[in-house]
């Protein structure tokens, strides 16, 4: 097998981990380049013209979206993932070991890899995403998430935070539009329009994501009152059921997503402010290499 490894240097992780994820590329033959050394015209006709049988990211989520984005030939190239992000989010979702780099590496070698979903964008840049878009205060406060929030609210600690850390938070009006279809039109503080399960550094908020199910996940925080928003969270976590006008899920193969005022966004990572933003679900994309329990459907 030709394996190609795509190093980003400038990643949360890379000068701890790096040398030792080279020493591995080295041992096992896989051509070593440095992606932050390179223009994206350049890396694009390196794989296209050379054709290597696997690709191996080593960065975080923003140099695995960019790369799966930009590479999409051959048509059979297979990735695999070596996270050293902060977030890390898409290799939650694919099961990749965090703290295991060895462990990282010979799953990227040796694993076998699936078609995974990827969402389409209405923007050029970028243009296609591969695990979530955040908006409004949720992004902005997730790295200042404590560990033991995330144990005691579970999938919710994501928005408890954001509430916590902000006295006053802003208020969006958004219209929503489900493959063109329903409509819903509300007051928010947040929403996540999701493909894998994880944002912000590993909370949880799209349990019920697969990778390959052609679906995008919304999860909207309404506008409400801490006590109501307290309530929410205990009824959601303990009874998995969402009242009417709280913490609200839906799926859908498109989305529309109009806000007043313009909202701040993180796609994939990636800082931005939109007022309409479009994303359509692209059914078994890219091939990614995934542990014993991906958050694919069917298990293989």
């Amino acid at each position: 097998m030709k394996i190609f490894t795509l190093f980003n240097g400038r990643s949360g992780g890379a000068k701890a981990i790096g040398p030792q994820v080279e020493q591995l590329a080295e041992r096992d033959a896989a051509t070593w380049i440095r992606v932050d050394d390179l223009a994206d015209e350049e890396l694009v006709e390196r794989i296209h013209s050379e054709r290597p049988d696997r690709v191996i990211l080593v960065g975080g989520d923003g140099t695995v979206s960019k790369s799966l984005g930009l590479l999409d030939s051959p048509s059979d190239l297979e990735f695999a993932i070596v996270p050293t992000g902060t977030g890390n989010d898409l290799a939650r979702s694919l099961s990749i070991p965090l703290d295991d780099v060895e462990a990282a590496w010979e799953l990227a070698i040796n694993g076998k890899a699936r078609k995974m979903d990827l969402i389409e964008t209405s923007f050029d840049q970028p243009k296609l995403l591969t695990n979530a878009v955040t908006a409004g205060i949720g992004g902005v406060v997730a790295r200042e998430i404590a560990s033991e929030s995330k144990e005691t609210y579970g999938a919710l600690a994501y928005w408890f935070q954001a509430l916590s850390v902000l006295s006053d938070p802003p208020v969006f009006q958004i219209r929503l539009r489900l493959d063109d279809n329903e409509v819903i039109e509300q007051d928010i503080y947040a929403f996540c329009v999701a493909n894998g399960r994880c944002a912000g550094g590993g909370f949880v908020i799209a349990p019920t994501a697969k990778l390959d199910d052609q679906k995008i996940h919304i999860t909207i925080l309404p506008a409400l009152s801490m006590v109501e928003m307290l309530d929410a969270g205990l009824n959601f976590v303990l009874t998995n059921e969402d009242a009417e006008e709280r913490i609200v899920t839906y799926d859908a193969q498109s989305v529309e997503f109009i806000s007043s005022p313009e909202i701040p966004c993180s796609l994939d990572g990636e800082q931005a402010v939109h007022q309409r933003m479009e994303f359509r679900i692209v059914p078994a994309a890219r091939m990614l290499v995934g542990g014993p329990d991906a958050a694919f459907g069917e298990k293989s």
